[in-house]
């Protein structure tokens, strides 16, 4: 009998840091990427994390994802203590709660696109009719219902970023999770690809963080979060 507790999707802040020290050790070196950082941040929020590299943007990305936890300090996700959940607590959040973009895409790539897209909602339990159409369709809203059919291999890079992105929001989660999500998009498909994720942050609330160093992403986004040495340098309401 499983008896740990379902994580929770309150009415709570989908994420809030408080006092946060994140600690990494280099050889015979401790570096701190977050040095008691204070963060909150509010439902729908369109926010983007901005700062020089070594600023702690992934770092913060990471503990918002339930990916890794503070050294010092709490981080709440969806009403959840990070620190007093186990690993497969932990799993279940990211699983049901939260989706992911990351640079290196991570598609499966002995899957067709459209499959990539499904996988998250197969694993949600989704009908196999009812995830096949939800993958289509966001697929089509970014413009790769044409190549829906394909493997990762027999995409570009951008198109790859594209179907990262589609697998990401399918499933409607809560708390989108994005590191330098346009990275490898030209002008037309960034500005395609903001406007989808602004449509979903509207009409369903999802709330979305991006990790970018993008003007085209600074300049959707309601919220801009400067990070300098770990710590907030600004914190801007557009």
């Amino acid at each position: 009998m499983n008896t740990e507790a379902q994580p929770t999707t309150t009415a709570k802040p989908p994420a809030v840091a408080t006092d946060v020290v994140k600690t990494f050790r280099t050889g015979d070196m401790e570096v701190n990427a977050l040095a008691g950082l204070t963060l909150e941040v509010r439902r729908g929020d369109f926010l983007a994390l901005v700062g020089p590299s070594g600023s702690g943007k992934t770092t913060l990305l990471n503990l918002f994802g339930a990916l890794d936890r503070p050294t010092k300090g709490k981080v709440e996700v969806l009403g959840n203590d990070l620190g007093a959940m186990s690993k497969s607590e932990r799993a279940r959040l990211r699983l049901t709660s939260l989706g992911f973009v990351f640079q290196a895409y991570n598609l499966v790539p002995v899957l067709t696109a459209a499959e990539n897209v499904e996988l998250i909602l197969e694993l949600q339990g989704m009908g196999a009719a009812e995830r096949r159409k939800r993958a289509l369709d966001v697929l089509g809203d970014l413009g790769l219902g044409e190549l829906a059919a394909r493997r990762p291999m027999e995409l570009s890079g951008g198109q790859q970023q594209r179907v990262a992105v589609a697998r990401a929001v399918a499933s409607r989660p809560a708390l989108v999770l994005a590191d330098e999500p346009t990275a490898n998009l030209d002008g037309k498909n960034a500005e395609q690809l903001m406007a989808l994720m602004r449509r979903l942050s509207s009409d369903h609330g999802t709330t979305f963080v991006f990790s970018t160093h993008d003007p085209r992403v600074i300049a959707h986004a309601s919220r801009v979060v400067t990070l300098e040495d770990g710590k907030i340098a600004s914190d801007e309401t557009h």
